[in-house]
């Protein structure tokens, strides 16, 4: 059996459908992003997951029991999107009150090896850190009970480059331990980086599962900017798509870059004339769910 199993899972607010006949599965271990536009249902999938929202219709266990199973809560542990700490407290005294209520906790040593803050830093409020320092804070807070399955909406998105990577290493310590993790992302470096798989929600539906290996070997489009001066040769070209003109200059995409710009130069198009950038994982994945 699955650590994680979805079937045909639904969730309307209100009226307003959210979720629509979501399947999928997660095998122990797993680290799973979820991607998609916002308003695409993430959110709501992880706190159906959770039990903080009951289910309208379809199923979803964890670990074999209903997400409100009180039996889940020393295996599972939770970042919500919002990035909030508990005020007036210090940070070493939430990180003894959180070894306190767990009871497999992290030594103090393992937390100070993850969150790489001096002294001073743990002897602050809470609330003074920076936001990149209160989101490492709290991720690390969720790890204090040694949780088996983490769910982290949109863990990074406080963070500055160097705290993001610093999170990234976590993640890979984890993974290393046999932790599942189920997390929301914008970011396509963190995708590539750190899922195993990647579900792609749009409208509250699940158009793909598949993994950021599979995305990056799928065929990808070139676009080029270039002159307006080449708008007659391009729009002569077979095989170009997406033809935009923006601030006096014209912009395509094509799969087949190659022929394209051996035309161009044969009408006196130089490389300093160009831009072209490749068309990335998450452009790939919203073109998807506009189709």
């Amino acid at each position: 059996m699955a650590l994680i199993e979805v079937k045909k899972l639904s969730k309307s607010i209100r009226g307003k459908e959210i979720l629509k006949d979501v399947s999928f599965e997660i095998e122990d271990g797993d680290c799973v992003a979820l991607i998609g536009p916002n308003g695409a249902g993430k959110t709501t999938l992880m706190d159906c997951l959770l039990g903080d929202k009951f289910l309208t219709s379809g199923q979803g266990t964890v670990q074999g029991f209903k997400p409100t199973d009180d039996r889940l809560k020393q295996s599972v542990a939770i970042l919500p999107q919002e990035n909030t700490v508990v005020a007036d407290l210090k940070v070493k005294e939430l990180i003894a009150f959180f070894r306190a209520i767990y009871p497999h906790s992290l030594s103090e040593e393992e937390i100070d090896a993850l969150l790489g803050f001096s002294d001073k830093q743990k002897n602050q409020l809470a609330t003074k850190l920076s936001g990149g320092q209160k989101r490492l804070f709290s991720f690390v807070l969720s790890l204090i009970g040694q949780p088996r399955i983490l769910f982290l909406d949109e863990p990074t998105s406080a963070m500055d480059t160097s705290t993001r990577q610093h999170f990234w290493e976590i993640v890979d310590q984890l993974k290393h331990k046999g932790v599942t993790i189920v997390y929301s992302s914008h970011y396509i470096e963190e995708v590539e980086h750190t899922a195993d798989r990647i579900l792609v929600l749009h409208k509250g539906e699940l158009i793909r599962d598949t993994t950021p290996y599979a995305m990056r070997s799928e065929e990808q489009e070139k676009h080029f900017t270039l002159p307006l001066t080449y708008q007659e040769t391009v729009e002569n070209l077979a095989d170009v798509t997406d033809i935009e003109i923006k601030q006096k200059a014209l912009s395509f995409a094509t799969k087949d870059a190659g022929r394209v710009w051996q035309v161009l130069q044969n009408h006196g198009c130089t490389i300093e004339e160009i831009e072209v950038r490749n068309r990335t994982l998450l452009d790939s994945i919203f073109e998807t769910t506009q189709d």
